[in-house]
C-alpha cells in the first residue's frame, strides 16, 4: 500500500478533506486484504470499516517508525484476524478469497492451445480446494505469507506467533497442498506484489 506521505501528515495535522483522501487512496487495497483473510464480502466491508475507524483514532500518534503503508497493512490483518476469531460459521472461500485470478485465461498464455488451458484450469481448481481444506490458522499464514508476499518476521509479527511457529505451520500447511496436488507439476498460489521474504 503505497501512501504519500503529504496526506498522512495532513491527517495528522486534521486538515479539512484529508482523511477522505487518505481512504480514497487506500479503500481498494484494505479491503482486497481483508476480503483475501476473511472470505467474506459483507464482512470484508465491516473489516474495512473498522480499519479505517482505527486509523482514525490512531494516525495523530502515527509516528513513522515504519512506512505509513505498512502500519496500515498490520492494522487491517489484525484487523481481520480479529473478525475471524469471533466468527462463529465459516464461510466456504471462492476463487477471490486467495488472490485466485477470476479466469484461467488470467494465467495461461493467450497463445497456449486448448489441453493446456484445461490442464491450467483443473489445476488451479484443485489449488484453491486444497487451499480451502487447509485448517483457518494455516490458510491465513498461507495468505500472508504465499499470496501477500510477507516475510516469515512480518507474518510472526501480524498473527503474533513465534517465526519458529509461522515456519512450521507453513511447512506443514505447504506438505498438505502438495500431498493434495499429488501430480508432479503443483500449480503455485498466485502471489501480489512481493513484500519481502525471509
Amino acid at each position: 500500500m503505497d501512501i504519500d506521505p503529504e496526506v498522512v501528515r495532513a491527517c495528522q495535522r486534521g486538515e479539512a478533506g484529508a482523511l477522505d483522501a487518505l481512504v480514497r487512496a487506500t479503500y481498494a487495497d484494505v479491503y482486497a486484504l481483508a476480503y483475501r483473510l476473511v472470505r467474506d464480502r459483507d464482512e470484508a466491508a465491516d473489516v474495512t470499516q473498522e480499519v479505517f475507524v482505527r486509523v482514525m483514532r490512531s494516525v495523530v500518534g502515527f509516528r513513522g517508525e515504519s512506512a505509513f503503508g505498512t502500519w496500515l497493512h498490520r492494522v487491517t490483518v489484525n484487523t481481520a484476524l480479529t473478525a475471524l476469531r469471533k466468527r462463529s460459521r465459516r464461510a466456504v472461500p471462492g476463487r477471490e478469497a486467495f488472490g485466485m485470478p477470476d479466469s484461467v485465461h488470467d494465467v495461461v498464455d493467450p497463445d497456449a492451445g486448448p489441453e493446456e488451458r484445461a490442464e491450467r484450469a483443473e489445476l488451479l481448481a484443485r489449488a484453491e480446494a486444497a487451499v480451502a481444506a487447509l485448517p483457518e490458522s494455516s490458510r491465513t499464514i498461507v495468505v500472508l505469507r504465499d499470496v501477500e508476499g510477507l516475510s516469515t518476521a512480518e507474518v510472526a509479527a501480524q498473527t503474533g506467533l513465534s517465526e519458529t511457529a509461522v515456519k512450521v505451520r507453513l511447512f506443514r500447511a505447504r506438505e498438505r497442498l502438495r500431498a493434495s496436488l499429488s501430480d508432479d507439476s503443483v500449480t503455485p498460489l498466485p502471489r501480489r506484489t512481493r513484500r519481502g521474504t525471509a
